[in-house]
């Protein structure tokens, strides 16, 4: 099955393989930047997803929400509603987690023009660029490495990856929910 976007004037079709794809790439890229700037912060590692695998999934659903929204978007107008976007997503999800896990992932709120503590102005400047960058070239790059591997590897992949990181949810809402028997392996395997 096949959705779509438009891309410089172009009908462009993605598969829904290709749209998990891109959901991973960008998960997995959120997490090495979020990973990576804990970590100098802290001085030590700090494995800043929200499951205890390699992947950010607010940058996955964050790049998919663009994908479909943001592709007949050209300079300013394309950074400006990257912003916007990925601001939208980043309250929402920053309230959300608060609910479900009762604390805060995250706090803005010493930075000057913050909303709850969730949003600011530079970090929503920081998503904006990287929404540009992803929509703009991003999308693109990631389709030709797909592309570049057989058909069958890539379905499998990403069927693999997609069973890993159900998983991972479930393992990580039970682990920090405090739920489920023998939650002792479950932090073994944080």
């Amino acid at each position: 099955m096949k959705t779509w976007y438009k891309g410089d004037g172009a009908m462009i079709r993605f598969t829904w393989y290709e749209l998990l794809w891109l959901f991973f790439i960008y998960s997995f890229l959120g997490w090495v930047l979020e990973t990576a700037a804990a970590t100098v912060k802290q001085k030590k590692f700090a494995n800043r997803g929200l499951v205890n695998g390699p992947f950010c999934v607010i940058y996955g659903i964050a790049a998919l929400f663009m994908t479909f929204g943001l592709q007949e978007l050209r300079g300013v107008w394309l950074f400006l509603f990257a912003t916007i976007y990925a601001t939208v997503i980043e309250w929402v999800a920053g309230h959300l987690i608060e609910k479900a896990f009762k604390a805060r992932w995250w706090d803005y709120s010493r930075i000057k023009w913050n909303l709850d503590g969730y949003i600011c102005i530079p970090a929503s400047l920081v998503w904006g660029a990287l929404g540009y960058l992803g929509i703009r070239w991003g999308n693109r790059f990631a389709i030709i490495v797909f592309k570049m591997l057989p058909l069958f590897l890539m379905k499998i992949l990403v069927l693999v990856l997609l069973g890993v990181l159900v998983v991972d949810i479930l393992g990580s809402y039970l682990l920090l929910r405090g739920k489920g028997k023998n939650l002792s392996r479950w932090e073994a395997t944080n």
